[in-house]
């Protein structure tokens, strides 16, 4: 994969921009939520608007569940606004624990009901980014 541009990072969480796949890629390093698992969504969805990117890979493998609150959020204000964007293709590393990876499939499911983006699992980033990479 070509070089990546990095946007936000910390302890907690890091987003990339790979720009020649166009490509959003997030990283929760720790269990995150709230405003932090909120900045992290929007500065990507900032990132889709400027760069027209259509392509997301969620790297969430070390957050073990996203709360409540976060999944509502998640899918009432950002979803659309992602959709809005033109979201088309989205590579999910999901938690590792059981019951995050339980919730995260109840998210998968609602988003490609509603949004028609095209999702595939991964446990591996790389094989993530370059099936994101082959998608138009």
């Amino acid at each position: 994969m070509e070089q990546r541009i990095t946007v936000l990072e910390s302890d907690a969480v890091c987003l990339w921009y790979h720009p020649r796949a166009g490509i959003v890629h997030h990283q929760l390093l720790k269990p995150v939520g709230g405003d932090t698992f909120q900045k992290v969504l929007l500065a990507g969805l900032c990132l889709m608007n400027e760069h027209h990117a259509r392509k997301w890979l969620s790297d969430d493998r070390a957050n073990p569940v996203l709360s409540p609150e976060d999944g509502a959020w998640s899918q009432e204000y950002w979803l659309p606004r992602a959709i809005q964007a033109g979201w088309k293709y989205w590579a999910v590393l999901p938690p590792e624990k059981a019951r995050g990876q339980v919730t995260m499939k109840r998210l998968v499911a609602f988003v490609g009901e509603e949004s028609g983006v095209t999702i595939e699992i991964f446990s591996d980033p790389e094989k993530a980014l370059q099936w994101l990479a082959k998608q138009a």
